[in-house]
C-alpha cells in the first residue's frame, strides 16, 4: 500500500507523521519505484505494531511431527 493507505492503516492522523516514524517505528518500504512511489506491505506494518498473526508450521514441520508420533505409538505396541 502506499504512505496515505498505510499511514491510515497504523493509526496515523498524518501522513508526514508516518513518513517521520519510518526506520524507528515503522518499517522501510519494501518496494520502491521512484522518489514518489514506495509500497509498504500489510504483513510488514502488522509486524511493526506486533499484530501479526502466528506462523504456521510448515508441511515439513507437521511430517516430522507425525513421523515422530508413529514411531512413538510403535514403541509403545512393542514394550506391550
Amino acid at each position: 500500500m502506499m504512505a496515505e493507505m498505510a499511514a491510515g492503516y497504523v493509526g496515523e492522523k498524518h501522513v508526514e507523521d508516518f513518513l517521520e516514524r519510518i526506520g524507528t517505528i515503522y518499517p522501510q518500504p519494501r518496494l520502491v519505484e521512484g522518489p514518489r512511489r514506495k509500497f509498504w506491505y500489510r504483513e510488514d506494518l502488522d509486524k511493526a505494531m506486533n499484530m501479526a498473526l502466528p506462523r504456521a508450521p510448515r508441511f515439513s514441520e507437521k511430517l516430522q511431527a507425525k513421523i515422530a508420533e508413529r514411531r512413538a505409538a510403535r514403541r509403545a505396541r512393542v514394550k506391550t
